[in-house]
């Protein structure tokens, strides 16, 4: 992890990340411990690539005793995705997503449809059929931006962006204006949002693309199929007031863009949707 005193950048679960102070203050050695162990205990306890993982601890032997409050806390928030989503958001396509070549191949399996089939828990314990694989990585992202904003407001920073990908989470005096990424040229963008006080996601179909065989993945599943979704939709842009629900709807919206006026108004989020009639490749 590198900092300069005023921005902090690091790698973690896949993607650069990039956080800086708007307040002319440090990134000081109690800042980036905390940051630090924060991101070793996520990857520790959600990795699906992690043969140590809690989740494929889990997968293995179906049941994981004396969970930590926090996996609790987001199979509780990945319930309320599933029925706010009519199940378009889901656990189980962990399972797909191996089998698929995005992660190792001996773990994949069925994708879930009935969420108490997927996954049951209370405070002590959690239980998923043997060798299902939890996937929290369609808000895992936007779930660790916001640990991360409560860290840095735990040490009284005042002003900041957290940056992970490309999804965000600004508190800043002043808006601060971020270019909205094209999806298929980096180089370009479609737009520009200003944001004071709150986060930015971004979904795609064209980028975690991967072969199998002949054929071109993505990362983004539509459970009914086990496939990677094909609405038509090829990137999405989510704000909102947490990183959490910005990054969940950006995921959900790819595969259920009818949902969109509905989740919005759930969510208090605005939104953006660009399909393959309205961006040019």
């Amino acid at each position: 992890m590198a900092a300069t005193p005023s921005i902090y950048e690091f790698e973690a679960i896949g993607t650069h990340w990039w956080l800086e102070r708007l307040d002319g203050g440090e990134f000081n050695s109690d800042i980036q411990h905390a940051l630090e162990e924060n991101t070793a205990e996520f990857d520790r306890r959600y990795s699906r690539f992690r043969e140590d993982s809690l989740i494929m601890q889990l997968a293995r032997d179906g049941q994981l005793d004396n969970p930590p409050a926090e996996m609790i806390a987001m199979l509780n928030y990945s319930k309320e995705l599933f029925e706010a989503s009519e199940g378009a958001f889901n656990l189980s396509v962990g399972a797909a997503l191996h089998k698929l070549g995005y992660g190792k191949q001996k773990h994949g399996g069925v994708v879930v449809a009935k969420f108490e089939d997927m996954v049951s828990w209370t405070d002590t314990e959690v239980i998923v059929p043997k060798g299902l694989v939890l996937d929290f990585g369609g808000f895992g992202k936007g779930w660790l931006i916001d640990k991360y904003v409560a860290i840095l407001r735990r040490h009284n920073v005042k002003q900041f962006i957290v940056n992970g990908g490309g999804d965000l989470y600004v508190q800043a005096d002043e808006p601060v204006s971020f270019a909205l990424e094209h999806p298929y040229d980096p180089t370009l963008k479609i737009g520009d949002i200003r944001i004071q006080k709150g986060a930015l996601a971004a979904s795609s179909t064209v980028k975690r693309v991967w072969k199998k065989g002949t054929d071109t993945m993505h990362h983004i599943i539509d459970p009914e199929t086990g496939k990677p979704t094909d609405t038509g939709i090829v990137a999405t842009f989510v704000c909102a007031h947490t990183a959490l629900v910005a990054d969940s709807l950006a995921t959900i919206l790819v595969i259920r863009p009818d949902l969109e006026d509905s989740l919005k108004r759930q969510y208090n989020a605005e939104t953006l949707l660009l399909n393959r009639t309205n961006v040019i490749a």
